[in-house]
């Protein structure tokens, strides 16, 4: 998708984002954050336009800093559970 993507002159690859795992089950969390950033590092590396990482949102947004995620999503957080 990555090598598609860089092929169009009017899309630019920006990065990866992710939603983990629904669960409380902050190890599996946190494995999938990392595999996330691991593969964000491959990709950062054959694209040097790759500066997002958008994974986490409120309920994990520590973990998924932690983990190098660049922006988080943290809408329940501002205006409470839907």
């Amino acid at each position: 998708l990555a090598l598609t993507i860089a092929s169009l002159s009017n899309l630019k690859l920006r990065g990866l984002m992710a939603i983990p795992t629904a669960t409380d089950d902050v190890q599996l969390q946190q494995q999938e954050f990392s595999q996330l950033k691991q593969l964000f590092d491959q990709l950062k590396q054959q694209y040097p336009s790759v500066d997002t990482l958008s994974m986490g949102m409120s309920g994990d947004m520590d973990i998924a800093i932690a983990n190098g995620s660049t922006m988080v999503r943290i809408g329940s957080a501002f205006f409470g559970e839907r």
